[in-house]
Order: structure tokens, then sequence, then C-alpha cells
């Protein structure tokens, strides 16, 4: 695991110049330049040293965007309740009643492997399997960015150094939208998807590796290619409602906003790529949008 650490760490500073991470945005109406950084939510924060033009775009910015705003977002008293709202189970409903003994067995056999028994689905029965596929898929994620703290998290550390230069921080969504689109669905679609992600962890691990590679390349057709793996990426319903909607969402947001200010934007790099992706679709609505070199 250290060995792919120095790997990702060499491939950043060796190719950083040359990534297409950073993507300027100009024209039609709009009142200079506004940039569109792609970030990886596990990815180290020295990304942001290596990342050319990046420091320069975010002291140039009037206002910086978020897919939320992190600070309000971490009110822990907001957060509580709002997980006791939207992520309880309902009681007759938690996993250990659904779910059968060789289910829960390969679950926690799975959460064993990553926290040597301190995460179990007992300890987080009353909270929606979605919650614990999440958790799962960060510790899946977690293994090619071992250092990763929560302290020293990518989109978070941007919009604190915003704060510092006295840039004001907005979000396209909040906190609550985003619970509510990860949690909605039925449990019993929740349950299929944990166990979907348990008996796939070898390949998502790999997959997950591969993502982090690409992204730190900044190759962006090799981000795409991966999330939208057939075999363990997200289908198209999967991705309308987690990656399309959202996009055409915040374009309405943005086109308005970059005629008023200059913007630097920070959002998952996934949100960047593809036909409705953020680039083609700003290009589509008249932007000029190039990859800053």
């Amino acid at each position: 695991m250290k060995k792919l650490s120095l790997i990702l760490a060499a491939s950043v500073m060796a190719l950083a110049g040359n990534a297409q991470l950073l993507w300027k945005v100009e024209g039609n109406g709009a009142k200079g330049a506004t940039y569109l950084f792609g970030t990886h939510h596990i990815a180290p924060v020295t990304i942001i040293d290596t990342t050319k033009g990046l420091s320069d775009a975010l002291n140039g910015s009037d206002v910086v965007y978020g897919e939320i705003d992190m600070q309000t977002a971490s009110d822990p008293i907001k957060t509580q309740q709002l997980m006791m709202q939207l992520a309880m189970a309902p009681t007759d409903s938690t996993m250990t009643k659904l779910m059968s003994e060789a289910q829960l067995d390969s679950v926690n056999a799975i959460l064993g492997k990553y926290t040597q028994g301190a995460l179990t689905v007992a300890q987080m029965d009353m909270m929606k399997p979605a919650l614990l596929s999440t958790q799962l898929g960060v510790l899946q994620t977690m293994t090619a960015f071992p250092d990763f703290t929560g302290q020293e998290q990518l989109d978070n550390t941007i919009q604190v150094k915003a704060r510092e230069l006295g840039k004001p921080v907005k979000g396209f969504e909040t906190l609550e939208f985003q619970t509510h689109m990860l949690l909605d669905e039925p449990i019993t679609e929740q349950i299929t998807d944990l166990m979907k992600t348990v008996r796939q962890d070898d390949t998502a691990v790999k997959k997950a590796q591969e993502l982090a590679m690409a992204y730190t390349l900044g190759n962006l057709e090799s981000v795409k290619a991966i999330m939208f793996d057939p075999e363990v990426g997200m289908d198209e319903k999967s991705a309308e409602k987690l990656i399309y909607s959202r996009n055409a969402d915040w374009v309405k947001q943005l086109i308005p906003a970059m005629a008023e200010n200059q913007l630097f934007v920070a959002v998952g790099c996934g949100h960047l790529v593809g036909e409705k992706g953020l680039i083609e679709m700003l290009r589509k609505a008249g932007y000029t949008v190039n990859p800053v070199k």
C-alpha cells in the first residue's frame, strides 16, 4: 500500500503540469474567467499545490462554489438532527431484521477486512443500508489513498483557503438534499445495493485504485471510463440521479452567477466528464471551455 502511495505521489509531481483537472470558462456574457476544478473527495490536498494555475485561479475569483458549503454542513448539531431524521431505518426494517445470517456474515467479513472488527453491522443496525454502502465505498477508495484523513479533505481545504482569502463560499446543494439523494431508495433496494458492493469488493478496490491513478494524472477520459464501467460503474439510472440531473441544475445556477462574478468551482471530477458533464454542457450553452496548461 505504501508503494502505491509513492507511485501516486510521484505521478502527481511529474504530470500535474499536464493535468486536465482545471478548466477555464469564458465568453457568452461571463464576467471575466470562471474556473472549474475537478476534485477527488479522498485525494491528498497536495493536488492543490501541484495543479498549475490553481492558486492563481482561486486568488482571482470573486466567489467560490462547491457541491455544498462544507462549513455549514459540518455543524454537529444540525448534522446529528439530519441523521436522526433521514438516516434512521424504520424499527421494523433494520438490517438485522431484513438480512439473512449469510448476508450479515458476508457484510461483517468485509467490514472486518477494513476495520479489524471496529465496525460491524450491529453497530449500524438502526441506520439505513445505503449509509453502510457509502461507508464501505469510502473504505474501498482509501486503499488508494491510505493516508487520507477527514481533517485534510480536498474540497473542504479549498473552501477553507477561499475563506482565508476573504472569498464568499457557496454550495450548489445542501447537506439535506445530498442526504435525501443517497438515502431515499426503498430499504430493500438499499440492501440489494449493499450486497452488490460486498460481492464486488475485490473489483471495486481495483477500480478505486485505477480511478485514483487516473485522477492524479488528470486523465478525465479514463475517469469517465472507470466511472461508467459496466461491471462496477454507475448504470444509467444511477448516473441520472447522482450526476446528470445535478449537473443540469448546477449549470442553471452557474450561468447567472458567471454574469455577475468570476467564480472558482470545485466539484467532484466525475461531474466534469462526458456529454452531460459540466464542460460539455457549458460549451453547448455558448461558453469557451479550455484546459489550463
